[in-house]
This record gives C-alpha cells, structure tokens and sequence, in this order.
C-alpha cells in the first residue's frame, strides 16, 4: 500500500477533499455512462469505434483524381477525410441513378472540386471520381477488382 502514497489522488485527497470529492463523483458519473454505453466527453466508448462489420463479398470506395494525382485520403486530417468520403459515398449513387437535378448535381461537382483544390493549393482544371470496387485477400490487403467512372468536371 505504499505505492498508493505516491498517487495524484491520494495526494490531492490529502490537501484538498472538496476537489478530491468532485475529482472522485465525475469518475463515478463517467463509469456510470459507460456501463450505460453513453459518451461522456472527454471520454469516449470503445464501442463507438468498433462495431462489428459483417463480411461482404466486396466494398465500395472511391477515387479521387485532380488532373492525373490521386487524392491520398491517409494524407488528409480526419475531418477533411471524413467530410470528402461521406459525401461522396452519399452523392454518387444519387448521381447514378439520377436523382439530383441538374442544379444540385453542378453544386455538388463544384464545391467538390473546389474543396479538393484548396487542399492541394492548385489551379488544376480537372477532377475525376471513379468507384472502386474492392475486396480483401488472404494477407488482408485491398485488391481493387473493377474502376467504374462515376464522373469528370472540367472546371470552367
């Protein structure tokens, strides 16, 4: 029991109780939470990360290319990955099936181009978007077996 000495919260316990009570009911309210598998900033579920996925024979992903240079989605923040893939994979099929109007559709393809420049800090002209469809081999790695054009912009 002497290594308990040494701790933050037996310290603190020492020579402040209030902070030390308020330090030990946010722990309780936080453990509380996850048993109830709620978020509690600043602390997040494991379970908000790791739902199970079930197999599929294949996946779809997309491709982005700014004249001939392939967006790396690994090089990108999180928030600019996130915004750019879940938009996309939300607007392609819609642009598939055509279920935007010609309006929405030009939005769409613009502000998509223009956000893919800003973070390259180019003046490219063209965009290209292109579906993959893509499985896993035995070692666990992505093998893209079709490239299916979904669109091309030509910035005006």
């Amino acid at each position: 029991m002497e290594f308990l000495k040494n701790t933050f919260l037996f310290r603190l316990f020492r020579q402040d109780k209030l902070l030390f009570t308020v330090i030990i009911i946010y722990m309780a309210c936080v453990f509380y939470h996850v048993l109830k598998q709620r978020e509690e900033f600043p602390f997040f579920l494991y379970g908000m990360y790791s739902l199970k996925e079930k197999p599929q024979d294949t996946y779809t992903a997309y491709s982005i290319k700014v004249d001939d240079t392939e967006i790396k989605y690994s090089k990108l923040r999180d928030a600019q990955r996130e915004l750019i893939t879940s938009t996309v994979d939300h607007a392609a099929p819609l642009l598939a099936e055509g279920k935007l109007s010609k309006e929405d559709e030009n939005k769409f393809k613009v502000w998509l181009m223009n956000y893919c420049l800003d973070m390259r800090m180019t003046s490219d002209s063209r965009m290209d978007v292109i579906k993959l469809s893509c499985n896993y081999d035995s070692a666990g790695q992505v093998k893209i077996l079709t490239k299916e054009p979904v669109y091309s912009y030509v910035a005006k």
